[in-house]
């Protein structure tokens, strides 16, 4: 890639990690900011002069394309890519990439606590011993969560997406003694399921443990809501460590009230960041009694992760200036 002069590159919310880990030698001019609204005007007055625009979870629409003409590679320092028009990048000719298994393991491994934390009802254990004095009036507290919980070798766990952090989920589960099964695409005829993977609406009936590990498309927008949740067992558990929007947040709430499941677990929402104001359960969790698990989108958070989207990141826009790009999304 050839230019009169060093590339100007922004990064957009620097809160997330480090700066990226750039050669010694490679010449550049760098501005970050530690956050960015999500509005259009200040995106664009950020990036207007950018050749290069990191960004992990700000997004790139067309409207912000058509008034930063210089921008030519948008460098994403996650793992996913649906926050950026991808199809407006590809008219314009403006490189994607991204960092490919950044926290798998991380994000897995956070996926197995969250699964603990509703198995075991954690949170509502943690409530009712410091919020009350049940255990000294009743001296125990078994009959206060609902029915007793298997173990590992009873669950039968489903996941939804098999690409790497779905197959780490798979490896981590079949360790504990779980039985795994992959999920075909919704869409997929029975007569049609691809080896090694099981009907969908089949998974959905005989899982105790749903694992979401997909991408956000188009098809897999409210991928489950309220007929899927009528399919499922009452003990089943949902864990969301994938993207929001996959999940009917409030179908979801109805199905734990209405005992339909028996729990639910997720790192992600519709809209982020979230709060009380914008979170799908409204502040429900806490007379679910436990049976509603949340963390704000932390699952990826660890040493390992963090310094390979540095260094991914680094290195996919230094490949780029050399006519050698590499990660690429579009």
């Amino acid at each position: 890639m050839k230019f009169s002069q060093p590339p100007h590159i922004v990064r957009l919310d620097g809160i997330h990690t480090p700066s990226p880990t750039f050669s010694p030698s490679f010449t550049h001019t760098y501005t970050e900011y530690p956050s960015t609204p999500f509005d259009t005007a200040t995106i664009v007055e950020r990036i207007k002069d950018a050749d290069v625009v990191i960004t992990t979870r700000i997004p790139i629409t067309e409207e912000t394309l058509e008034q930063c003409p210089r921008l030519k590679h948008v460098a994403v320092l996650a793992i996913g890519s649906d926050h950026i028009d991808l199809p407006a990048c590809a008219r314009r000719n403006i490189l994607v990439t991204n960092v490919p298994a950044a926290s798998i393991e991380s994000v897995a491994e956070h996926a197995l606590a969250l699964f603990f934390a509703l198995r075991r009802n954690v949170v509502g254990m943690h409530q009712l011993t410091v919020g009350t004095d049940e255990w000294v009036k009743k001296w125990s507290l078994k009959n206060d969560f609902g029915g007793c919980p298997g173990t590992c070798r009873e669950e039968v766990v489903g996941i939804l997406g098999r690409g790497e952090l779905g197959t780490r989920v798979a490896t981590l589960c079949r360790a504990l003694g779980m039985t795994v099964h992959f999920a075909d695409r919704k869409e997929t005829p029975s007569s049609s399921v691809r080896p090694g993977k099981v009907p969908f609406h089949q998974i959905l009936a005989q899982s105790t443990t749903l694992f979401l590990t997909l991408p956000l498309t188009p098809n897999t927008t409210n991928l489950l809501s309220t007929p899927e949740f009528s399919l499922m067992r009452p003990d089943a558990l949902l864990i969301n460590v994938a993207r929001g929007g996959i999940v009917d947040e409030e179908a979801l709430i109805r199905a734990l009230e209405e005992g339909k499941i028996g729990g639910a677990a997720s790192d992600v929402f519709f809209e982020e960041p979230a709060g009380v104001g914008n979170r799908g359960e409204k502040g429900e969790e806490g007379r679910l009694n436990g049976r509603l698990v949340l963390s704000p989108h932390i699952a990826w958070w660890a040493r390992s992760s963090i310094e390979k989207l540095r260094g991914t990141v680094a290195g996919n826009i230094e490949a780029w200036m050399q006519g050698e790009p590499k990660n690429i999304v579009v």
